[in-house]
């Protein structure tokens, strides 16, 4: 046997144990894992956010941050139901997100409110710190709206299997 014979089994029987190791390693769990641990940040962080709906209700400071914010800054008309839209979205999105229940609808609500949040009120002097977060946020969104909730989310509970 010459030398590239040996090398060329060798290799060859290298690659196979290799092929073989990673056909058992299931890589979905890898996966399964890493939405797990996004759903929990953008979920856990967009109801933080949006905890501000509920004192919309009873805060009159709030809601004169808020109409003045989204009012005169922002110059959104009806600025008030705005900010309801706008703190319902980032809440109940992360609502649905975070445990995994219709995981796509809570991500859309989510995506739709921090592009909005980035175009209308981060981008020029706001982009440096507020218009990267609301980017960011909006591409978690986005993720999680394509591949879904994962394995580990309430979702998966009502797949059919096949």
């Amino acid at each position: 046997m010459g030398m590239l014979s040996f090398i060329d089994i060798h290799c060859t029987t290298y690659h196979y144990y290799i092929f073989n190791m990673t056909a058992r390693f299931n890589k979905n769990a890898i996966g399964d894992v890493i939405m797990l641990i996004l759903r929990i940040w953008v979920g856990y962080i967009m109801m933080t956010n949006g905890r501000f709906f509920f004192r919309l209700f009873y805060s009159d400071e709030d809601r004169k941050f808020f109409e003045g914010w989204f009012g005169h800054g922002l110059h959104f008309p009806f600025p008030l139901f705005m900010a309801f839209l706008a703190k319902g979205g980032e809440f109940f999105g992360g609502l649905l997100v975070l445990p995994g229940l219709f995981t796509r609808v809570g991500a859309f609500l989510i995506a739709f409110t921090m592009l909005v949040a980035t175009l209308s009120a981060n981008i020029g002097k706001n982009w440096g710190v507020d218009g990267t977060i609301t980017v960011s946020f909006c591409i978690m969104a986005i993720v999680i709206m394509y591949a879904g909730g994962g394995k580990y989310a309430l979702d998966s509970l009502f797949k059919k299997s096949n």
